[in-house]
């Protein structure tokens, strides 16, 4: 597929919301510049997307539930151990802190 008119269309919003930012430093915007101010973004968002999708190989957007969830890597394949030396997992009371547990 070719990229080279979404990139000119990237090119083109950049150089207006460059435009519209120096006006609004100068002296602010009007309502209707704000409102093309944040059209110009929006179509920004959808140029990139189409962007990465075209150099991703993929022909059309994937709706947000059918894309898979990442795998959880911080919780690790076994869940983690009951923490009995601190006396919260069980009905012990908690052992002295001034008591070495590792003491024979």
């Amino acid at each position: 597929m070719d990229e080279q008119p979404v990139i000119e269309r990237i090119e083109r919003l950049v150089e207006e919301e460059h435009t519209l930012w120096r006006a609004s430093e100068q002296g602010g915007l009007t309502d209707s510049e704000h409102d093309r101010l944040h059209a110009v973004r929006r179509e920004l968002d959808g140029c990139w997307t189409a962007l990465r999708l075209r150099r991703a190989g993929v022909s059309e957007q994937l709706a947000d539930s059918e894309v898979p969830d990442p795998p959880n890597e911080l919780d690790g394949p076994d869940p983690e151990p009951p923490h009995l030396e601190h006396g919260v997992h069980d009905n012990q009371p908690a052992p002295d802190p001034g008591v070495n547990p590792n003491a024979p």
